[in-house]
């Protein structure tokens, strides 16, 4: 549990979030400044974010300043990132640093990172000097690294200490600043990390017993340079509360708590579903809809440009065979690639999750590509079958393909014979379409992965993209090999 000074504010259970903002702008909009900063002060800082994303940008201001420090820091953290740049743009650096100064360091870095490195310079040197002697060593790290999320307020113990050693520093530093206390390290001499001490067998022990006796079998560890989501795999692997985390030499320089990785997940989470449609966090970072504009047209462009060398393909191909054979082929063409693509975006998704969540390592790609395969050989060989008998069926019914070829004689004689190869091609085209979109889906995630890529962007419309290409290309050269 953390051990922390007093709160700032009961917190205060609102059920009904809908009626809390209307209890709030009643008393914005009736109420005393002494009974609006009463009525602030009964709310948890979640619920105070909630009513600051309500408010206009000249509100918002009028409310921060009613808050108790800690509280109005704790809110800003909580707010959207845009909802926070455009709060924070309109304060002074000392009115900023002034806010940062009541959070925790990894949080105040986190807030810092989101600005451009003058202005956040600025802040910095605006900071109390203990409060920036603590930022700035988390600041030269990479920002979804272990070292940008971790905090820099731990208990650590020399090794030689006995329990009531631990348990007077643990008093002294608590004293100091808040710390959240999940376990006690260990340390030697040169500050490398020895072991861990969950807090419960310092307080079942005698004061005289050795702190060493009371290690921890197991010691779990993050490198300062680990990415994020590798951080939150040795969480969910190893069932920790707490990871400490150290630098190349073996010291330990900070340690990450479980609330810490319940944010990495979200972010992450969001992060990939965002990639999977085709656009990513930036948007929301402004409230312009232009900017938003242009950062989905990062990624619809080079679609459009895709779609495009689809129906080159289809043009290519129509002047390789028969007008009436080609008009046949083309409404087939929609559901093989649809179905390739669909089929892709499944495999690549189950990929990129098993990815994420460690259940499938980066060096197992023969154990993944055994599985997906013969599931994407099962779907396109049975979808292979639907396809072409149902082709079969449409090329049969009477309707009129191709602007009334059946009335061209010889020319309608010759379309006839041929369905069943039309047919044929239609199943067999289906089917290789759901197996090479199938091995793109298995594929590009490894390969992103490998080349530093989010193995997210490889679902979506990318890999749509790429099959509706492929597809047209294999359906038509298939078509025209069995047809002519």
């Amino acid at each position: 549990m953390p051990v922390e000074g007093p709160p700032t504010s009961e917190p205060r259970r609102h059920e009904d979030n809908d009626r809390l903002l209307q209890d709030f702008r009643a008393v914005l909009a009736d109420g005393t400044e002494p009974e609006l900063e009463s009525f602030l002060a009964d709310l948890h800082a979640a619920d105070v974010a909630d009513c600051l994303e309500a408010l206009s940008e000249e509100e918002r201001s009028r409310v921060l300043f009613l808050l108790p420090p800690r509280t109005a820091a704790e809110a800003i953290v909580l707010l959207e990132e845009s909802v926070r740049s455009e709060m924070l743009d309109g304060f002074q650096p000392e009115q900023v640093s002034a806010v940062l100064s009541e959070l925790p360091a990894d949080d105040a870095v986190d807030v810092l990172d989101e600005m451009d490195a003058e202005r956040a310079d600025e802040i910095v040197e605006h900071l109390p000097e203990e409060n920036r002697a603590a930022v700035e060593p988390l600041r030269q790290y990479d920002e979804d690294s272990a070292g940008g999320i971790m905090n820099t307020a731990f208990v650590a113990v020399p090794i030689s200490a006995k329990v009531g050693d631990a348990i007077n520093m643990i008093r002294k530093l608590t004293e100091e600043q808040r710390v959240e206390l999940y376990y006690v390290y260990s340390v030697d001499h040169d500050g490398k990390l020895v072991g861990v001490v969950p807090p419960v067998r310092l307080v079942a022990n005698p004061s005289e017993m050795p702190l060493e006796k009371l290690l921890l079998d197991d010691l779990f560890t993050a490198n300062v340079a680990d990415d994020q989501e590798e951080v939150k795999n040795k969480f969910d692997k190893y069932d920790v509360v707490a990871l400490p985390v150290v630098d190349d030499n073996f010291r330990m320089v900070g340690v990450i708590t479980h609330d810490d990785v319940l944010e990495i997940a979200e972010e992450e989470a969001e992060e990939d579903i965002l990639h999977m449609a085709g656009t990513d966090a930036d948007e929301f970072s402004r409230q312009s809809v232009l900017y938003a504009a242009s950062v989905r047209a990062r990624w619809l462009l080079p679609c459009l440009g895709g779609t495009f060398a689809a129906s080159l393909i289809a043009i290519f191909f129509e002047q390789q065979m028969d007008k009436n054979i080609f008009a046949l082929l083309i409404p087939f063409l929609i559901p093989i690639a649809a179905m390739g693509g669909n089929a892709g975006v499944q495999i690549s998704t189950v990929i990129v999750r098993a990815l994420a969540t460690g259940d499938v390592l980066a060096s197992q790609f023969q154990r993944a590509a055994y599985r997906e395969m013969r599931i994407a050989g099962i779907l396109g060989l049975g979808a292979g079958i639907f396809a072409a008998a149902g082709a079969f069926i449409i090329m049969n019914s009477g309707m009129n393909f191709g602007g009334g070829h059946g009335g061209a004689g010889g020319d309608a004689a010759d379309v006839a014979a041929s369905t069943f190869r039309l047919a044929a091609s239609v199943g067999c085209a289906m089917m290789l379409a759901i197996l090479l979109s199938g091995s793109m889906g298995l594929t590009l995630p490894y390969l992103f992965r490998r080349l530093g890529i989010d193995p997210a962007i490889a679902t979506g419309p990318l890999i749509t993209t790429v099959n509706d290409a492929v597809s047209a290309t294999l359906y038509l050269s298939i078509a025209l090999l069995l047809v002519g």
